[in-house]
């Protein structure tokens, strides 16, 4: 089902602009639509624009407040009532203020850690170094001779022993791990080691000239460093909540007042303005249109009219409880324009149908469902709640198959079992397809005739030929079957059938005659052959429900085989499993391709635009 549409436009003197807006904002239901498409282009070029919001700022200033101390704002919008007066310079002042005050802490607090990750990365290198009893600045001392203190992955460290071996180069590990391993690297002043260095992947950590004495002490200065940082950052951070709350009243209450003044002012963008005069376009529906209509009547400066636009209404798809799940899979074709049909509830029993006819199975079904409606609580994705669906529908065609888990001696059939009346199944399966294929016609005659297309339909192969023709042949065929003989009258309304959609192309399709006496003749071979492979194509109900039962067989065979419990056991276990994730998803595809394939493709076009409202927004 899809909920009505109603187009409006609102034209109204400027100082209503905060009230209607409020107004459509709270609504939470009405799509505002760019003016170029509902206003002449002359007259377009005469009105006006806000160019900037001039709440914005404000705005802005606010949300650094709310995050300098983490925290999200949550708007009271309905407790804002219009027409209102506020100080927009003292609540400009206040939040600049503010702002600053706990930026500059935030900024000092950015210094702050920055300090601390340098003094991590030192005292990360001193660890290494504290059990080596000499004082570094002896080292900057040191003439002959030149050091390193670094990191290199365990992988390159053999290969780095092995090319220092011949090198005046001693290596002294300080530490290891699962990765890394720690050396303190002497070497002579004339050598140039960078390049054995660079190919071990060493990275160096470098003591700072600051530093004297040895690594155990300066490890002690550099934790009380650390510590102490780690607190003044603490008391930096206890010191902007403490401004914040001290200042938290008007905070909020002046936050709710341009939160909704800043949104308001973003919905002005598509707002275009006389000297005294604005003008808003819009859909809306009809629940929400009636209670405009009574704003407007307690207002002499407002005008509401409804009309008409270039564009096709959007579309709400309204199906609800057990149907509404569905709907995505109908918007991954396509959403359903304003004079099309929603095809959801029709969807939703056909895709049921068509699970559970080619994956009948009492246990399998029950894991699916399980599985489905779990994942669904966890995740809430309709995708989820449909597989639990499916995997109902599954224990229900498990019923009347008779089959549980793939075994069919645990409980009898309430209908047939498939692989028992393998030609009953298909061609139930044809009748099936037969059936669908007539309604997908029958659909597309209806959305035509709400399109205004009715001097279509007679040219249409999926229109009152195509479904005349269709079932001509069907019954001609089965005519066929019983008598031996094609009925002759068939051949006159068969010609005459054929005749028609072949004209739809020289009527109806642009170009050329002679591409158009061309182009028609390919057309309706498609068509004809179009008739075939869609109704053979449903076969596939039949026979995933006989591929289900010769799978498992197939398991279950090979499990005798062994002779042993245990293996038979692990053998039909992989092989349930096997089936629910592979032949599960693999029919889950097949249903997709039969709604999407073989039956939308005949009446729905799917070129609608989703209805999407202009909501308040961060």
């Amino acid at each position: 089902m899809k909920k009505e549409m109603i187009p409006f436009t609102i034209i109204s003197n400027k100082y209503e602009l905060e009230i209607i807006s409020k107004k459509i904002l709270d609504s939470n239901n009405i799509e505002i639509v760019p003016l170029e498409k509902v206003i002449d282009k002359k007259i377009l070029k005469q009105l006006k624009t806000e160019k900037e919001n001039p709440y914005k700022q404000i705005y802005d200033d606010f949300m650094n407040i709310f995050n300098s101390v983490n925290r999200t704002p949550k708007p009271k919008v309905k407790e804002i009532d219009f027409p209102m007066i506020i100080d927009k310079d003292e609540i400009s002042n206040f939040s600049e203020k503010l702002n600053t005050e706990l930026e500059n802490i935030s900024n000092k607090m950015s210094e702050l850690s920055e300090k601390k990750e340098i003094l991590s990365k030192e005292i990360e290198l001193f660890e290494k170094l504290k059990n080596i009893d000499i004082d570094v600045s002896d080292l900057k001392k040191m003439k002959r001779l030149k050091y390193k203190i670094g990191k290199l992955n365990k992988l390159y460290f053999e290969r780095f022993c092995d090319s220092i071996k011949k090198e005046n180069i001693i290596s002294i590990i300080l530490d290891s791990d699962e990765v890394n391993t720690w050396v303190f690297i002497i070497y002579d002043s004339n050598l140039k080691i960078e390049k054995i260095l660079s190919i071990a992947n060493f990275v160096e950590y470098k003591i700072n000239e600051d530093y004297a004495g040895y690594p155990k002490d300066i490890l002690l200065l550099l934790y009380d460093e650390y510590k102490s940082i780690e607190y003044e950052i603490e008391m930096l951070n206890m010191a902007k909540k403490k401004i914040f709350f001290e200042n938290r009243r008007f905070i909020y209450k002046y936050f709710d007042y341009i939160f909704v003044l800043k949104n308001i002012y973003d919905l002005a963008q598509n707002v275009k303005f006389t000297e005294n005069f604005f003008v808003i376009s819009g859909w809306t529906t009809r629940e929400t249109y009636q209670e405009l209509e009574k704003h407007v009547n307690t207002n002499d400066y407002i005008l509401l009219l409804r009309y008409a636009f270039n564009d096709k209404a959007p579309t709400i798809l309204n199906n609800k409880g057990f149907f509404k799940h569905f709907e995505f899979i109908v918007k991954m074709f396509g959403v359903p324009s304003s004079d099309e049909i929603d095809p959801t509830p029709l969807i939703t029993l056909m895709f049921l149908f068509f699970y559970g006819m080619m994956f009948g199975d009492v246990g399998h079904g029950f894991i699916l469902s399980a599985l489905g409606f779990w994942l669904y609580k966890k995740k809430g994705s309709d995708l989820f709640y449909v597989i639990g669906a499916s995997g109902l529908s599954s224990m229900l065609f498990g019923i009347l198959y008779g089959s549980v888990f793939g075994f069919e001696d645990i409980i009898q059939p309430l209908w047939k079992r498939p692989m028992d009346n393998i030609n009953y199944f298909l061609l139930i399966s044809v009748y099936f397809g037969i059936a669908i294929i007539t309604v997908a016609m029958i659909l597309n005659i209806a959305n035509r005739i709400r399109r205004g297309e009715k001097s279509f339909l007679l040219f249409d192969p999926n229109g009152i030929s195509g479904i005349a023709l269709y079932w001509i042949l069907l019954g001609s065929v089965f005519y066929m079957m019983k008598n031996g003989v094609f009925p002759k009258i068939s051949y006159i309304f068969i010609i005459t059938l054929v005749v028609l959609i072949y004209l739809r192309s020289i009527l109806f399709e642009e170009g050329k005659l002679g591409e158009k006496i061309v182009q028609g003749f390919f057309d309706l071979f498609e068509v004809l052959l179009g008739y075939l492979s869609n109704t053979l194509s449903f076969i596939r109900l039949g026979a995933f429900a006989m591929n289900h039962a010769g799978l498992f067989l197939a398991f279950y065979m090979m499990a005798k085989m062994t002779n042993n419990p245990v293996s038979s056991f692990v053998i039909l276990l992989l092989g349930n499993i096997i089936i629910i994730v592979l032949e599960g998803l693999v029919v889950f595809i097949q249903t997709l391709r039969l709604e999407y394939y073989e039956f939308f493709t005949r009446f729905f076009k799917g070129d609608g635009k989703e209805f999407n409202p202009i909501k308040y927004k961060f």
